[in-house]
């Protein structure tokens, strides 16, 4: 089989399991151009004046996880670092240093196999002078990091021993500072009075990491990082405090509040269209829990958790298809079928557009239509369901990895 057929072939694949991969992605092309537009004026925004990140809400099976592999074909090809984040029990939105580690680890470049935290270190080593302006930078009361941060990079200037440099790679990924190593490596460069190098509470380290990352990817030469956080409905499952602080967790990713946006982040998060009426309108949220964390002298958490809550109510909302998306996208999806078995496949039915009836749906329909005529020579009738989102609270889901540790 050629490579073509077989692209062709994981596409339907794909799509027949309602997670459209990159190629399937590549050959519907673009689902909302509302969501397309506001994401590109994102883009367009000066590193240090970023716009806010939002948030795009639709029902099950209605194209949210395609949207965001779509955002992300786009922004690879402006030469951004991307990460796609799926909420889950591995990646708690509640617990700070794990998402931000998984946002890291899910790093990607277009067209490069490489780590992109691992590069843009090499990259400012080779580029004249960017190490120091980082330092420079890094070392400034308006940069807000701990020393940590202006030591590694001074010891990006000298020759680093390969375990040293791993370390360092995997700190800026979420992992312990090897501060121990960098006192040695300081104190034979006779710097080691130059830097504080005292321990960090883990949450101010993370939220500094989120602030020194952007600044090493555009030192390196690329223009930001864009982070996508699917399935962010599974925080509807969360007991009340974690929901609480999983939603002060997502406002400092969308970078809602101003004041506390990190340069060069832009986020954008999928939930589903019923979360805001099911979760926060019918729990009282934006009450109980912000008076929880009051209660608990967490007066930031709680704007934060606040805003959050707001942006979810105000998110972008996916349109059911109309007649002309059905048709444009039963003709690619079409081609991409006939492409990968070698078969002429005729033009699928198009059911009726009704309000329960998602993409998904509809997708699933055209390709379950060939398969029968392709395999047994006979049409299908479909029997479709819709479950609906389950919002029932599951304190399991925000337990800690087993593998995770807080940083220090």
């Amino acid at each position: 089989m050629s490579a073509h057929p077989l692209a062709a072939r994981q596409a339907i694949e794909a799509l027949r399991t309602g997670v459209p991969n990159n190629e399937a992605i590549r050959r519907l092309g673009d689902v909302n151009h509302a969501v397309e537009a506001r994401f590109e004026a994102a883009l367009n925004q000066e590193f240090d004046a970023p716009a806010a990140g939002f948030v795009i809400a639709g029902g099950f099976g209605t194209g949210k996880s395609h949207l965001l592999g779509f955002l992300r074909e786009l922004a690879l090809r402006r030469n951004f670092v991307v990460s796609t984040v799926a909420v889950s029990k591995e990646a708690p939105l509640s617990i700070p240093g794990v998402m931000f580690a998984a946002a890291a680890r899910n790093a990607e470049l277009r067209d490069v196999v490489d780590d992109p935290i691992a590069l843009a270190l090499r990259e400012v080593q080779r580029r004249e002078g960017a190490v120091q302006r980082l330092e420079l930078w890094a070392s400034t009361p308006e940069a807000d990091l701990s020393p940590v941060f202006s030591a590694l990079l001074h010891l990006l200037n000298r020759n680093l021993d390969i375990e040293l440099s791993r370390a360092i790679e995997a700190f800026l990924a979420g992992a312990k500072a090897p501060l121990p190593a960098m006192r040695r490596a300081l104190k034979d460069l006779g710097a080691r009075s130059l830097f504080d190098l005292g321990s960090v509470p883990p949450v101010q380290l993370v939220r500094q990491r989120l602030r020194f990352l952007p600044q090493l990817f555009r030192a390196a030469g690329f223009e930001g990082w864009v982070v996508l956080l699917d399935e962010v409905e599974l925080i509807g499952r969360y007991g009340p405090v974690q929901r609480a602080l999983a939603y002060s967790e997502l406002a400092l990713w969308l970078g809602v509040d101003a004041g506390l946006r990190a340069p060069g982040v832009l986020a954008v998060a999928a939930i589903s269209d019923d979360f805001a009426n099911v979760v926060i309108n019918a729990r009282q949220d934006d009450e109980k829990l912000i008076e929880r964390l009051r209660l608990r002298n967490q007066p930031q958490q709680a704007d934060l958790a606040l805003l959050a809550m707001r942006a979810i109510q105000a998110g972008e909302k996916l349109r059911a298809p109309d007649d002309g998306d059905l048709r444009r996208h039963e003709a690619a999806i079409r081609a991409c079928y006939a492409e990968a078995y070698g078969w002429p496949a005729p033009p699928a039915e198009i059911a009726e557009r009704r309000a329960n009836r998602t993409m998904r749906h509809h997708v699933r329909g055209w390709i379950t239509q060939w398969d029968m005529l392709r395999v047994a020579g006979v049409h299908a009738d479909l029997i479709e369901q819709s479950a609906p989102t389950d919002y029932s609270e599951n304190d399991l889901l925000t337990e800690r990895p087993e593998d995770f540790d807080d940083p220090q």
